[in-house]
């Protein structure tokens, strides 16, 4: 049983390791977190208005990996209340420009316990160009975090261990 299971773990993990897929940890500075990226990012950070008429840094690492782009995209509101509206209005927004499908919740260690904190998948309207998105939105002491997945046929594979490789500092 031994060498079966080491079989099938090598064989798991080489299937998520693909020599297209390069996957580095990254630890994004301002991000409080670490994940791991297929390809190596680019960062771009921008003021953006926030809550209350302030404005924010929105912050933003993304990558592209065998015609997917994957993305990282972060900001600190100031204030925990602020972020469950925020991810409200994530969803929403992606949900004006895609056909929503089927959601899930997050399995993060560490995350905020909200109801708008979930992961969600989305697919082109009638007549647009062949399109799917992944979703993954999410917050912790007031910041807030969204993670995308993006591509024309999307590997759930992949999207697992991008998701997956999240870690939060306890």
């Amino acid at each position: 049983m031994g060498a079966t299971a080491g079989v099938l773990l090598v064989a798991a993990l080489g299937a998520g390791c693909s020599p297209a897929l390069n996957w580095r940890k990254v630890r994004p500075e301002g991000a409080g977190l670490e994940l791991m990226f297929p390809c190596k990012p680019e960062r771009e950070s921008s003021a953006q208005p926030g809550p209350g008429g302030r404005d924010v840094t929105v912050s933003s690492m993304s990558c592209k990996a065998r015609d997917w782009q994957f993305s990282l995209t972060w900001t600190d509101l100031g204030d925990p209340r602020s972020t469950s509206p925020a991810m409200r209005r994530m969803h929403e927004g992606m949900a004006r420009q895609l056909a929503p499908g089927a959601s899930a919740p997050l399995a993060v260690r560490g995350i905020a316990a909200d109801p708008e904190a979930f992961q969600q998948v989305f697919d082109a309207r009638p007549g647009q160009p062949v399109q799917q998105v992944r979703q993954a939105v999410f917050s912790r002491d007031g910041r807030l975090y969204q993670l995308l997945m993006q591509g024309q046929r999307l590997d759930p594979e992949a999207w697992d261990v991008f998701l997956g490789s999240i870690q939060l500092p306890p």
